[in-house]
């Protein structure tokens, strides 16, 4: 009876010590966030990162150079035509300037987190396209479930590898930031 008791007590303890853990990092801060396509939701992430006490650097229109320092890029996609425009670029300086910042963060090993918080409104062609370009690198991405009706980041996110976390609001994208870096 008292073995039986003290496995059950043992198994209790390690449970409890198993839970208490601190969570597995997936990415590592500090992070840099920008935007591709311009659109509010990069600040918006900015704001979510910091109250899920991820170290950051936000930088709407961050180059190659921006990543120095970075363990991670947050890219938040989302295309604006009143953001690009006070941006002062067009749709395909914004591809470029992404494009050579996503290939320069695979060339350094920085992995790429691709968010998309701003649902189903903010879905489109110049969005989409965008999408297809962050989604190549992406490792991780984290998208507002009414931006994926049509299962678009989850096929994106089959063909490339990458792990989908779907949130019902853009608040909840600080549990799942929370969550991937460990905090």
């Amino acid at each position: 009876m008292r073995k039986a008791a003290s496995v059950v007590l043992l198994v209790a303890l390690l449970a409890g010590a198993l839970s208490a853990a601190p969570a597995f990092a997936a990415v590592e801060a500090p992070a840099l966030i920008t935007s591709a396509g311009q659109s509010p939701g990069a600040l918006m992430v900015r704001v979510l990162a910091d109250q899920a006490g991820v170290a950051n650097t936000y930088d709407t229109l961050a180059t190659a150079d921006a990543l120095a320092g970075a363990k991670s890029l947050i890219v938040v996609i989302g295309a604006s035509q009143k953001g690009l425009g006070a941006a002062g670029i067009d749709v395909n300086q914004e591809y470029t300037r992404v494009e050579s910042l996503l290939a320069q963060a695979k060339a350094q090993g920085i992995p790429v987190i691709a968010m998309h918080v701003e649902g189903a409104p903010r879905r489109g062609a110049t969005s989409d396209d965008l999408s297809r370009l962050v989604m190549r690198y992406a490792q991780y991405v984290i998208v507002r479930a009414d931006g994926n009706e049509d299962g678009f980041f989850t096929q994106l996110a089959q063909q490339y590898g990458a792990t989908l976390r779907l949130i019902d609001k853009t608040a909840d994208a600080a549990a799942a930031l929370r969550d991937l870096y460990g905090n």
